[in-house]
């Protein structure tokens, strides 16, 4: 027999396939100047969060590079499964994992079925869309002006369906009832969605659900929320009438860019995800759903303190940005600026909108400004500051910073010297909490 020699077990690779220098190598380079400034930062945007450390090996592992199909129920135990004629390998331990995760969601959001599988927000509202209504109905959701999201009614024309939106009172913040029951006596929907992107209050579900009666579904996009919703600390949707809660995983629920759907009821939950892998999804992005489950039982041990101080953190920073120049927006008959862990501010004594908010990011003070209540305004959240620790008097050391940055915009000496307290800030929260980091996971 023939003995291999190292040279020989070694793959042949055509000339110039192991790298060296070249234009790839620069682009790499200024990718990662990238992801180093992210750690310089102060990350204040409410549509981002923060993984663990625990969640995020999942994106990198050799797992990532495997297909995972269809549901943990329906792939049986051992080395393979079987699912829609096609034979693949099974890994029972993320078969266990996805089992305990859909566990801890459903107890979280008071959920009888949860589905993983959906890659994002937007494709989570497609699949709601698609599925469980029929061309030509008519759905209802909040228009962009409000708060809604700006793809939800092209996203429902583009499907056939019919797009209408609920009257909104600027006044109160929500959804304006009396009109809302005119509007639902002259034609009713097949769908409510509820897709608001700036949850300064509560959405009345019950009223709604009372206007509706029980014929057409009633859905909640808690993509910004989900993470309060899990902890107990803004509104319990499911519970107070919602058929179903969906959304990104990635706000102040702090997970990787996917998306999820939640029903409160088992059979339509399971009839749906039938459908769901059946025409919808395939593989679903192996990684970040093993990171999602993972963040899903970081928060069934941590959410309530981590929605409880995500409240307390919000309600410092509002006082702290008022103390220090910036008027807030608040709906006129809302006793405080917000009941979630978003803030709206209009304006840092002359300065507002959009250069308000890029002199800020400049700074290293990470947020995003877009159009409130017919102007733009600043919008951010307290979902990742809190994630990396920081705690009340932290937000008067935040609204400072902010201050600095708003006063001292184009003038570039004082700009850097706020941009370095900034980084000095960071790095003294640099380590994720509420989660699994530091401690020994054991099954």
């Amino acid at each position: 027999m023939r003995r291999l020699a190292v040279a020989d077990t070694v793959p042949r690779q055509p000339a110039g396939a192991r790298g060296g220098a070249g234009p790839q190598g620069d682009l790499l380079s200024a990718v990662a100047a990238d992801a180093r400034r992210v750690g310089t930062t102060v990350n204040l945007a409410a549509f981002e969060n923060v993984l663990s450390r625990t969640a995020r090996t999942m994106l990198a592992g050799p797992l990532a590079d495997r297909y995972l199909i269809g549901q943990e129920h329906e792939r049986g135990p051992g080395p393979a499964t079987l699912r829609s004629g096609l034979l693949s390998a099974g890994y029972p331990g993320v078969d266990s994992l996805e089992r305990a995760a859909a566990e801890s969601m459903n107890r979280m959001l008071g959920a009888a079925w949860t589905d993983f599988r959906p890659l994002s927000g937007l494709h989570a509202t497609t699949c709601t869309v698609a599925l469980l209504t029929n061309p030509g109905d008519l759905v209802l959701s909040l228009a962009p002006d409000d708060g809604g999201h700006f793809a939800t009614r092209p996203l429902l024309e583009s499907l056939g369906r019919r797009s209408g939106y609920l009257p909104w009172d600027t006044a109160s913040g929500t959804v304006d009832l009396a009109r809302t029951v005119e509007m639902w006596a002259a034609e009713s929907a097949a769908m409510v969605f509820l897709d608001h992107g700036v949850p300064l209050v509560p959405l009345p579900v019950r009223e709604l659900r009372t206007v509706m009666g029980t014929d057409a579904r009633l859905v909640y996009d808690a993509s910004h929320t989900l993470g309060l919703i899990a902890g107990g600390a803004f509104q319990d949707p499911l519970g107070e009438g919602c058929d179903i809660v969906q959304g990104n995983t990635h706000k102040s629920f702090p997970g990787a860019h996917k998306g999820m759907i939640a029903f409160a009821d088992a059979g339509v939950g399971r009839a749906f995800s039938e459908r769901l892998g059946n025409s919808m999804v395939s593989s679903q992005s192996t990684g970040a759903t093993l990171a999602n489950y993972v963040t899903t039982l970081e928060m069934d041990a941590h959410a309530p303190a981590y929605a409880a101080q995500m409240q307390e953190n919000r309600a410092a920073l509002a006082q702290a940005l008022g103390e220090a120049g910036f008027r807030l927006h608040a709906p006129a008959e809302a006793p405080s600026p917000s009941r979630s862990h978003v803030l709206v501010v209009e304006r840092h004594r002359s300065r507002s909108g959009y250069d308000l908010a890029a002199g800020l990011v400049r700074s290293g003070l990470v947020l995003n400004a877009r159009p409130v209540d017919g102007r733009v305004r600043l919008r951010l959240g307290v979902q990742e500051v809190t994630r990396r620790g920081m705690l009340q008097p932290d937000m008067w050391r935040i609204a400072d910073l902010m201050a600095e940055a708003a006063w001292n915009s184009g003038r570039s000496a004082a700009q850097d010297a706020v941009a370095a307290q900034v980084v000095s800030l960071a790095e003294e929260f640099s380590q994720v909490h509420f989660s699994f980091d530091g401690a020994e996971v054991v099954s």
